[in-house]
């Protein structure tokens, strides 16, 4: 793990920390001390959810490293672009495929691919004084890759006003169109988080592991074929010891005692 993304484990939650001070970007050593924590965590028994965090008040994570950026142009290194960008889109799918619910705990700007990070954790929670911004045009570097995970999350009208101006939206407008879930005070954005991931880890890890792959596969399915696919995955669900242990309970009046207690 490198300094610059610092793990810290409590309460079955693995907080992740980019600590890249002053921009946060996602340079490649950044992304793959990520891709690094992730594979470790997707595995881990005594982790159930990830929570993504920055060591700044004022960035949240700025996207690639233009510095990184510029010396492949500089150097007409066309595979070095290809194999960063291709690691970009390996590292946001990677958070959507791995078993644990993906958290974004947002404080300060979260722009470009830092906006795509955003987009690609499950939940995302930001301070009030958060922004948001799929600045690329203004620079002449589109926001290609963003607009992926972007536009599945807030949809085409609104993606497409971020991406044609540029312009930073605020906490409110980013909880209005959906790009995270609820604005909390910055005083309250620790306890927020806190309780989200302890109300997660109420439930069966391996019912939750099982609920998240099932939502990513059928969302890009047509409607015939992800009901399909999900009436499947409900009876391999009920296959499962916690799915005979929650509806015991349930029906008996009790709290369940699942097998990852």
């Amino acid at each position: 793990m490198t300094e610059k993304l610092i793990r810290t484990d409590k309460d079955y939650i693995a907080y992740l920390k980019l600590n890249d001070n002053p921009a946060n970007s996602l340079s490649s050593e950044m992304m793959g001390a990520i891709q690094a924590e992730l594979t470790e965590i997707d595995t881990n028994p005594s982790i159930r959810v990830v929570v993504f965090e920055s060591a700044s008040e004022k960035i949240f994570c700025s996207g690639h490293s233009l510095t990184e950026v510029k010396g492949m142009m500089s150097d007409k290194d066309v595979q070095a672009q290809e194999k960063l960008f291709a690691q970009c889109s390996m590292m946001m799918k990677q958070i959507q495929k791995i078993s644990k619910p993906a958290i974004a705990k947002v404080r300060g700007v979260a722009t470009a691919a830092g906006n795509q990070l955003v987009a690609s954790c499950d939940l995302a929670y930001g301070s009030e004084d958060s922004r948001y911004a799929l600045p690329g045009a203004n620079i002449g570097l589109f926001c290609h890759t963003p607009q992926v995970a972007v536009s599945r999350t807030i949809g085409r009208k609104a993606t497409m006003e971020m991406l044609l101006s540029g312009q930073m939206i605020n906490s409110a407008k980013a909880e209005k169109i959906g790009l995270i879930n609820k604005v909390v005070s910055s005083a309250d954005l620790d306890s927020e988080v806190e309780m989200v991931c302890a109300t997660i880890n109420q439930k069966s890890a391996e019912v939750i592991a099982q609920g998240k792959r099932s939502f990513y596969r059928q969302i890009e399915m047509g409607l015939t074929d992800a009901y399909a696919a999900t009436s499947q995955n409900m009876v391999k669900n009920l296959e499962l010891n916690d799915a005979n242990e929650g509806i015991s309970s349930f029906l008996e009046k009790r709290q369940p005692e699942w097998t990852n207690d």
